[in-house]
């Protein structure tokens, strides 16, 4: 048996430049891991089956989960003749834009590499990545990354290093493609002129804090204007930027320090029961022996 740790992302910065034929939108995006993270247990077993655990109640436990996804990819590619039991423990909500899904068939990528002795390379891990989803490769990677393409294309920015983030997760989850499909042409291309990238690879941090963006809060604030006063709260409290992650729904806070995130996290816990303190990791997959 193997124990892993899978951790969340936050999107510091997030803009679409078009719609591609296949129907998926090339953006331009900077991920950043977080400690938040979901335990997963990966147990070889003699019975050629795929059998997934969840303490979450809405995770499919069959074919449309990711980790079965990736399980079943490898055993197919590979030719493996045994079965798996994943356990998975949830502490990401999903739905939220922190890539709980991915990070999770990204850690049974790399734990079946070592559970089933594959040997595999890490740009063999990533192509298999790149088959679940757009996500996965960053996941299998981890830190701080610039996604490019429909967020395959990775680009190893300077570590970000941030201790006080504050996530609030909202009653509502949001369906990335249901946002997609939603985002029309004229907020394609809003901030061209961002330098968030610049800032980070100089290790500037309160800039690279103060220039957060996300073109999808646009059409996630139509439908639930919610966001912008969870954002207008955090700001108040002394946040030096608040954004929405990826397509939503969850709203974090970059804070100064631990007193002002610990001042907004005691405004919000009695208004939204998923709240979480987190910071940032410079990796997105821990393995346990």
């Amino acid at each position: 048996m193997i124990k892993l740790y899978s951790y969340g992302k936050v999107n510091l910065f997030l803009d679409v430049k078009t719609k591609l034929e296949n129907g998926y939108h090339s953006i331009s995006t900077v991920m950043q891991s977080i400690s938040l993270h979901d335990e997963i247990q990966l147990l070889s077993v003699k019975d050629d089956k795929i059998l997934i655990e969840c303490n979450y109640p809405s995770i499919p436990l069959d074919e449309k989960n990711t980790c079965y996804k990736a399980a079943y990819h490898i055993k197919e590619k590979y030719h493996i003749n045994s079965g798996v039991i994943i356990k998975i423990n949830k502490t990401i909500p999903p739905e939220a834009g922190l890539a709980g899904g991915s990070s999770n068939s990204a850690v049974v990528i790399k734990g079946l590499n070592r559970l089933w002795q594959l040997n595999l390379s890490v740009e063999e891990l990533l192509s298999i990545g790149v088959n679940i989803g757009a996500d996965v490769p960053f996941c299998i990677n981890g830190g701080t990354y610039l996604a490019e393409g429909i967020g395959e294309k990775l680009t190893k920015l300077k570590d970000f290093k941030w201790n006080c983030i504050l996530l609030v997760k909202p009653e509502f989850s949001m369906s990335t493609a249901f946002v997609y499909n939603n985002l029309t042409a004229d907020n394609y291309n809003l901030y061209t002129d961002n330098k968030i990238i610049h800032y980070i690879n100089h290790g500037d941090y309160r800039n690279t804090a103060k220039s957060t963006a996300n073109t999808l809060e646009k059409v996630v604030g139509k439908f639930h204007p919610e966001i912008n006063d969870i954002k207008n709260i955090m700001i108040q409290k002394g946040a030096i930027s608040s954004l929405m992650t990826g397509s939503g729904s969850v709203i974090y806070g970059l804070f100064p320090d631990m007193k002002s995130l610990n001042s907004a996290y005691d405004t919000f816990k009695d208004i939204y029961p998923q709240i979480y303190k987190t910071k940032t990791s410079t990796f997105g997959v821990e393995i346990f022996d």
